[in-house]
């Protein structure tokens, strides 16, 4: 189980440099658009981006659940996941070993 945890905890800091790379790309995108951080949603920018990462997400997990998660600001929701991430990643490493 703990080799597990440590496994988790990496993945979480390894993806660190993807979530900077959606960072970037959504600042991008908010800077040659008429979208502003507020009102560049997560939905907007995976419609307009990723369209079939969209699709694929909207076939397997529960439709409002993922439209109450992506009605929020995509820069924003990319920071939160990037820094929690990180750190749980942190944390779980001085944790377990």
């Amino acid at each position: 189980m703990r080799s597990l945890g440590i496994g988790f905890a990496y993945l979480c800091i390894y993806t660190t440099p993807i979530q900077v790379f959606f960072f970037c790309w959504a600042l991008i995108m908010i800077f040659q658009t008429e979208y502003g951080v507020l009102t560049l949603s997560t939905k907007i920018f995976l419609v307009e981006k990723l369209e079939f990462l969209h699709d694929w997400i909207y076939s397997w997990f529960w439709n409002d659940f993922l439209d109450f998660w992506y009605q929020f600001p995509a820069l924003i929701m990319v920071t939160l996941k990037a820094i929690v991430n990180t750190w749980l990643g942190l944390w779980l490493l001085k944790k377990l070993k």
